[in-house]
């Protein structure tokens, strides 16, 4: 029986589309710095893949910094602002970072980083039982010492949807507060869970710095993007031959970024048959699974993206129920992918519930654009062959 693919959470396989382009670029050898006619042909390719993830974004092709995946536009965003604001702001000045307390690790990690070697500050921004942001906290920990919020438009484990839009309007009260002469205040969201089905816009909803990945939008691996608005001035991580603006140096991955530039092209078309494709599959799951008993399902449907569900089985360690589920031919995770092998609860699940449920943590399952009914079938299916009921 085919194995069943439910971890797009953690990669989406690549569209056949997507690869055709990846390939043809292979044979685009000329470097695209070079004046010749190879390297134009490759800058212009590289141009095109720009103003395409642009487009997605709905914002200007020279607001797109291309990197090797979220992790990194995640590092620029963060590291990148508070070493050029601490080049700029007196030594003595003291800075302050809000931070949700369900990120992705590669911004955890990153504000640990700054928090040691720019000196700042970090307040954590609590969410509901839902795992979704609470603005009336954010507002109430706004101070005059804040410079940058935090919080990822959708949440990488139970697929929580963040109020991006209330969020980015609390920044833009503090920052008409302060006026001219106070310290700047940005807004960065990780938006890499959130691309696949949500239309999202970070110019329309306030957002200064945004990341995305391009093997979670059915793209190749090892590349992605970081829009910074128009203005903002960030510290480069990478230094070299002032690549990209001069925010990271070194040749461009060309088959990486042209892949990706179709990849957006792709979804920028199908993401609203994706997103029902999604949705109508989650609904199955769930269905299946309220006849099952002892599963708990983490998060409201209904204030999360489609395609993203978390439970857990009484009694069943979410890692171990995992690897069942694996020997059985279906592939989920039981939790991010970059959290792999630490063997302790998503941070999510810490935040939400306490008791068994956030010690022995349960498993993400995870559809998308080549999911089908036969995977949500096996799957239940396998769960009532591992007498999980």
């Amino acid at each position: 029986m085919k194995a069943a693919y439910l971890d797009y959470a953690a990669s989406n396989p690549i569209d056949p589309r997507v690869r055709e382009a990846v390939l043809f670029a292979l044979d685009a050898f000329g470097n695209p710095s070079s004046v010749h006619a190879q390297g134009r042909a490759v800058r212009e390719a590289i141009d095109a893949a720009r103003e395409s993830v642009a487009g997605l974004l709905g914002v200007g092709p020279g607001s797109i910094v291309f990197t090797s995946g979220a992790t990194e536009a995640n590092n620029l965003a963060i590291a990148g602002f508070f070493r050029r604001l601490k080049e700029t702001l007196p030594a003595e000045k003291g800075m302050r970072l809000l931070v949700s307390a369900i990120e992705h690790p590669s911004v955890r990690e990153a504000v640990k980083r700054v928090q040691v070697e720019c000196g700042i500050a970090v307040g954590i921004v609590p969410v509901d039982q839902d795992g979704v942001v609470r603005v009336d906290r954010l507002r109430e920990m706004m101070s005059d010492d804040v410079v940058m919020v935090c919080v990822m438009w959708a949440n990488n484990i139970i697929g929580s949807l963040q109020p991006i839009g209330d969020i980015a309007a609390v920044v833009r009260d503090e920052r008409a507060r302060r006026g001219a002469g106070g310290l700047p205040i940005v807004l960065m969201s990780d938006a890499v869970q959130a691309l696949r089905t949500e239309d999202v816009r970070p110019a329309e909803a306030g957002v200064d710095l945004l990341s995305l990945s391009g093997h979670k939008i059915y793209g190749p691996k090892g590349v992605g993007a970081l829009y910074v608005r128009e203005g903002m001035e960030l510290a480069p991580l990478v230094v070299g031959g002032g690549q990209e603006s001069g925010l990271r140096g070194g040749t461009e991955n060309v088959p990486g970024i042209i892949g990706l530039g179709r990849a957006a092209a792709i979804l920028s078309v199908d993401r609203g048959k994706d997103r029902g494709h999604a949705a109508r599959l989650q609904a199955a799951l769930i269905a299946g699974l309220r006849t099952l008993g002892r599963i708990t399902i983490f998060g409201d449907p209904s204030r999360s993206v489609p395609g993203i569900l978390y439970f857990a089985a009484a009694g069943e360690q979410g890692d171990v129920l995992a690897l069942k589920l694996d020997a059985a031919g279906v592939a989920v995770s039981s939790g991010s992918a970059c959290e792999a092998g630490t063997r302790k609860a998503a941070s999510v699940l810490q935040e939400i519930c306490s008791g068994p449920s956030a010690k022995n943590g349960g498993v993400r399952v995870s559809m998308g654009r080549s999911s089908s009914d036969e995977d949500i079938a096996r799957l239940l299916e396998v769960l009532i062959d591992l007498k999980v009921r």
